[in-house]
């Protein structure tokens, strides 16, 4: 089947106009409950299990899981599907268990609301503030602008307008209803966007299957094609076995280097809570992942020659429905984007505003005007992001995987600071720039990227900030005993 774009405007408007209309009704609303920073940042550690099992999942998902993942595995094969399914399974799981528990016990007695607050605590040291807040605006803007770059391939498959116009709506929104509610509204939207994407991955999987003319005629036909499609590493060699084991642990393992999933923790109300979300959000994420990145697979069998391979998902849907069933669906990946970009916008304006200016530029800032300059904040970055998204420097897999891991580097200060006494301020600073360096060079030069002997550059970057965590923290001192006491007494160590 020929992949020419066929819009169907009117349905896409009337559904789409509907959906952004309930997001914002319900930022609108969490404006009116949210009173403090504790509410704006953490909804003030009261969530529970539904709101934290999926607010987890969905702000973990996103435009790439949605868009940029099955539009990488439609030029793979089966063998694609590997980027992310394995890794799935554990990507909540591993985080609850190394660090989950304990945040949520520091969160609550210390009034933690963000990872600077952790980090800056634990290491004694303002600076750690500061570092993050780069960081963050240096590997999250493109983060966000990867989810917006999906809505405007959206738009552009379904009303033929194009793709910077659906970048800019979805920005705006996102924009309004995160600047009012923070993360009380980040987090009520998220149950709404977690429940549609699951309903999305089921009716995007059926469809492909319908199109392909079912499993057997599916997989009849890749053959055909390419026997690579049926079997591993797929096709054009994409997926050896070292990047098979690389993307398990990138996808799980390192998330609890993303600032905002880690703060989704300082939300939780208790540990029973977090158990309870951590079966909730894993049978989500892997149930969710597995069904749409199989699309992608199925999708080669019956859609060809399309524009872009992002577009997989969106004309599976176009093709395979009515024009309002379609829309609807598709709603479940616009959901996808705007439940990331908000959890991370909201983040990252706590990373400006507390972390950088209220804890370095203005000590003396009251929280009224951190949260009044949080507003502000939150407009600015967003206006950034959707200058990000109309530029498109990568595809939406390219620059989701690039900010992913540039954040995953502070795995390092995170888990020595939670497991080793001696951890110094030095040490961690000292870790992430090298590990920062060490990434950029693995990915961007050919003659270091091939030491990595084709495991993801992540994978030595850590090796070499963990290295220099140790040597630079056994050369300097340690943060004073009453900080150490302060992390380490509360859990009997």
């Amino acid at each position: 089947m020929n992949g020419a774009i066929q819009p169907s405007p009117v349905p896409f408007y009337t559904v789409i106009i509907f959906y952004l209309g309930i997001m914002a009704f319900i930022g609108w609303y969490a404006s009116r409950k949210t009173s403090s920073l504790g509410d704006f940042f953490v909804l003030s550690g009261k969530a529970g299990v539904v709101v934290s099992g999926i607010a987890y999942f969905s702000t973990q998902f996103s435009m790439g899981t949605f868009l940029g993942t099955p539009g990488t595995i439609y030029g793979v094969g089966y063998a694609g599907m590997a980027i992310s399914v394995p890794g799935a399974v554990f990507c909540m799981i591993l985080p609850a268990l190394l660090i989950g528990r304990k945040l949520i016990t520091l969160g609550h007695k210390y009034g933690f609301l963000t990872m600077a607050d952790y980090l800056s605590d634990r290491y004694h040291s303002k600076s750690m503030s500061g570092v993050l807040g780069v960081m963050m605006l240096f590997f999250l803007i493109p983060m966000m602008g990867a989810q917006i770059i999906g809505a405007g391939v959206i738009v552009h498959v379904f009303t033929g307008l194009p793709e910077w116009a659906g970048v800019v709506g979805m920005g705006v929104i996102v924009i309004l209803y995160c600047m009012a509610g923070g993360m009380k509204g980040a987090m009520m939207t998220d149950v709404i966007q977690g429940s549609l994407m699951i309903a999305t991955a089921v009716v995007t999987f059926i469809v492909s299957i319908v199109m392909g003319g079912g499993f057997e005629n599916i997989n009849h036909t890749l053959q055909g094609m390419n026997e690579a499609y049926l079997t591993f590493p797929g096709a054009n060699g994409y997926m050896p076995w070292t990047y098979f084991v690389s993307n398990i642990v990138l996808w799980s393992f390192f998330t609890m280097g993303q600032p905002h999933l880690f703060t989704k923790f300082f939300a939780m109300k208790d540990h029973k809570t977090m158990f309870k979300a951590i079966l909730l959000g894993t049978a989500g994420m892997f149930f969710s992942a597995t069904l749409i990145e199989w699309a992608g697979v199925n999708g080669i069998a019956s859609i060809q020659n399309i524009e872009k391979a992002d577009q997989i998902v969106p004309m599976i849907l176009q093709r395979g429905l009515n024009p309002f069933l379609a829309s609807i669906f598709i709603a479940g990946i616009v959901a996808a984007g705007m439940s990331t970009i908000d959890g991370i916008l909201v983040t990252t304006t706590g990373a400006v505003t507390r972390d950088i200016y209220q804890k370095i530029i203005n000590k003396k800032a009251t929280d009224e005007t951190v949260m009044n300059l949080s507003k502000v904040v939150t407009v600015l970055i967003g206006i950034i992001v959707i200058c990000f998204g109309v530029f498109q420097p990568g595809s939406i897999f390219e620059i989701n995987l690039f900010a992913f891991s540039g954040m995953a580097i502070f795995v390092v200060p995170i888990l020595f600071g939670m497991y080793w006494k001696k951890s110094t301020v030095a040490g961690a600073v000292s870790s992430v720039i090298v590990g920062v360096i060490a990434l950029l060079l693995f990915t961007l030069v050919p003659s270091v990227k091939e030491l990595a002997h084709g495991f993801h550059a992540l994978f030595p970057a850590t090796i070499l900030g963990s290295v220099t965590m140790l040597i630079v923290s056994s050369m300097t001192q340690a943060p004073p005993q009453e900080t150490i006491e302060r992390h380490f007494a509360i859990f009997g160590k």
